[in-house]
């Protein structure tokens, strides 16, 4: 079929070519009239026609196949291509689109990009166990870091230290100009408020129903969660006030028994951090908590000093602090907490005195040994 297809094409563009010669050859033109002559020209001129035709639909089936469609903008180009150019016009189309379009595309280097892959087994990227800043470097970031983003990254890294630490950050961060820097600050800080809520607040929905044997764990455990919302400073202003008496009112639940033991025995020794920090503990309560027979411990006596002081009942704190002494807690625990009463009481001799008491741990980055290193010093 193509073999035909192009022997009819050569044939048509030969004779073509031939009436072209004869037409304008002189010892042709003794005997032809000029309208003969013309006959000739219009021939040649249909036989190259003829041959393009042919030609074309050669040259169109040797195309790569994504430049054959459209089929009839392909076939008609080379059409006009071939008819225009009689001759070389086959040449052109056999040597440079036929022959150069099958060819691949050359790539320059410049283009071509070259990844080396990782040999197998390749370790995963390193996560930090510990955030890689400081507490110190995040808030610097929060206050001056000219990108939102980095910024952002900041807050995002509080998740991994504790509340009380990230509550300078997410304070910095509350007043960014930003909104998304901002509702992540309040949002992280939020959470955090919610889960110590709620906790509480379902211990103490289900309190009534807890037998009486096991109520002092409960009073506990709230006195604890209230507490912490206080120390890590997530309640401010009245609800701060509120969770402290909160917490106050379940540790005299468990400490309610103190309160009717004579003042010469080891754990009513010291029994006016009840009654002047709480002089009034309800009867029902005390005669429950007696009861129950159980004996109070040094760690509760600790907690309800920390809960008074920050109350800034500084003297039912002091005793509340001899009483967890007194029920085993170690001098080394209390002795800051002593020295900050005599610092508040303005007696700056005993405050110096608690602090020299301490071990020289030798961690001159903490607060607490910076304070004793400056009083001992």
């Amino acid at each position: 079929m193509y073999r035909w297809q192009m022997l009819v094409g050569v044939s048509a563009e030969a004779l073509a070519a031939l009436l072209l010669w004869l037409s304008g050859s002189g010892s042709m033109a003794n005997w032809m009239t000029s309208g003969t002559a013309w006959g000739f020209v219009f021939a040649s001129v249909a036989f190259h026609s003829i041959s393009s035709y042919y030609l074309a639909g050669i040259f169109w089936q040797s195309l790569p196949r994504r430049y054959k469609v459209p089929v009839g903008r392909s076939l008609g180009f080379l059409f006009a291509f071939l008819w225009i150019l009689p001759v070389l016009g086959v040449l052109g189309i056999l040597w440079s689109i036929t022959r150069a379009l099958k060819r691949p595309r050359s790539r320059l280097s410049k283009n071509v990009e070259i990844i080396v892959l990782p040999e197998l087994p390749f370790s995963p990227p390193a996560i930090f166990p510990v955030p890689p800043y400081s507490e110190g470097a995040l808030r610097q970031i929060v206050s001056f870091a000219e990108r939102p983003l980095k910024r952002l990254k900041a807050v995002m890294a509080t998740r991994y230290m504790s509340p009380r630490q990230a509550m300078t950050v997410w304070s910095k961060a509350t007043r960014d100009p930003v909104d998304d820097v901002r509702l992540l600050a309040y949002a992280m800080r939020d959470d955090n408020e919610k889960k110590l809520t709620d906790h509480a607040l379902a211990l103490i929905e289900v309190l009534p129903k807890v037998p009486a044997r096991a109520r002092n764990a409960h009073y506990k455990m709230i006195a604890a969660l209230c507490w912490e919302l206080v120390y890590h400073r997530l309640v401010q202003g009245a609800v701060r006030q509120h969770w402290l008496q909160t917490a106050r009112h379940h540790l005299e639940l468990v400490l309610a028994p103190l309160s009717s033991k004579p003042a010469g025995t080891a754990d009513g020794a010291l029994s006016t951090a009840s009654t002047t920090a709480s002089p009034a503990v309800s009867t029902d309560v005390g005669t429950d908590a007696t009861s129950r027979g159980e004996a109070t411990d040094a760690e509760s006596w600790l907690l309800y000093g920390r809960v008074l002081f920050e109350s800034g009942e500084l003297e039912g704190a002091r005793s509340a602090f001899l009483s967890a002494e007194a029920a085993g807690i170690e001098r080394q625990r209390l002795l800051p907490w002593l020295a900050e009463i005599a610092f508040q009481e303005r007696r700056f001799v005993d405050v110096k005195h608690y602090l020299s008491m301490l071990p020289q741990s030798g961690e001159k980055g903490r607060e607490l040994a910076l304070v004793t290193a400056w009083w001992n010093k």
